[in-house]
């Protein structure tokens, strides 16, 4: 699965900024395609002989990203594998994640901090009796770079802290 969405990014992309002005634009895959299933937290991507298949109510996130002249776009989706329902505790942690993003977004504009977006995130973990997960950041984006230094992180802890901006 990774590697057929990464191909049709390829395909996709040759499709946009093709004229004879932007055709040597710069673009391609900016962020591998990966699928992190239930306890898996992030960036997992199989290689091609560790392949393994989804089973029926797995919760799944495939991420993925591509960048235009050096500007990245990464792009997220949680999903439940098949038909089957899922459990009360994935339904809280799919509607708390849901929601939380939400809370970031509206958290995100001119005169905020990023310790606010972090306290909205915890906010509504808690309303949904879950924990947010300690050691993700969200970087700032800037050309060729994905990995910014200011940043919001998910869950601060003792040990785990960003400075404010």
């Amino acid at each position: 699965m990774c590697q057929a969405v990464d191909a049709l990014i390829d395909v996709e992309l040759k499709k946009v900024y093709n004229s004879k002005k932007s055709k040597k634009m710069e673009r391609g895959i900016a962020f591998p395609t990966c699928i992190s299933v239930d306890a898996t937290m992030g960036h997992f991507s199989p290689l091609k002989d560790d392949s393994f298949a989804l089973e029926d109510g797995a919760m799944a996130k495939i991420m993925t990203g591509c960048h235009f002249d050096g500007f990245a776009a990464n792009a997220a989706v949680t999903v439940v594998v098949g038909e089957a329902k899922v459990g009360e505790k994935k339904a809280d942690v799919i509607m708390a994640a849901y929601h939380a993003h939400k809370a970031a977004q509206r958290k995100i504009k001119e005169g905020a901090t990023n310790s606010e977006v972090t306290a909205a995130i915890a906010t509504v973990c808690e309303e949904y009796k879950v924990n947010p997960v300690e050691g993700v950041l969200s970087h700032k984006l800037k050309k060729h770079f994905i990995d910014g230094n200011d940043v919001i992180i998910n869950k601060e802890t003792g040990e785990q802290r960003v400075e404010e901006f």
